[in-house]
């Protein structure tokens, strides 16, 4: 299989705003703050954008499996990734005034900022579209 394109992964976890149900944050989080995210983001080079929704009965189904082993599932109620060429890009978009005027104040709409969490790193792909992937554009 073809090299794969040295790529930055940038990891969110985030937990919703407190007094905000479960549904309501993932309604909105989906429905409303992920298209208002587009245009910047495809401005500023953003690859790949994508929200794992963690909802109660998906951590009851992880909880069940991870009892087994002694652990518990996280306890956030998403994760963004973002994938970028460029982390300079990135940064200059959480610093572009239109973030911080419109993005930011609907990030305060949904999710507990304070608490958010990230995480970087390269990504390397192991298996893709189905097929084990033999070349890669950076070694370890």
């Amino acid at each position: 299989m073809a090299a794969q394109e040295k790529l930055i992964r940038i990891t969110a976890f985030i937990y919703r705003k407190p007094g905000m149900s479960s549904e309501e944050f993932h309604h909105y989080w989906s429905e409303i703050h992920g298209p208002k995210m587009v245009d910047l983001s495809l401005r500023y080079g953003v690859v790949d954008y994508r929200q794992y929704h963690t909802t109660p009965e998906t951590k009851e189904l992880l909880n069940v499996a991870t009892k087994a082993m002694g652990k518990e599932c996280m306890a956030h109620d998403g994760t963004a990734e973002t994938l970028v060429k460029d982390l300079g890009q990135y940064l200059h978009m959480n610093a572009d005034p239109e973030y911080l005027e419109k993005m930011v104040p609907d990030e305060e709409a949904f999710m507990d900022r304070s608490r958010l969490e990230f995480t970087i790193g390269y990504e390397y792909g192991i298996i893709s579209n189905g097929k084990f992937v033999t070349e890669h554009a950076r070694k370890y």
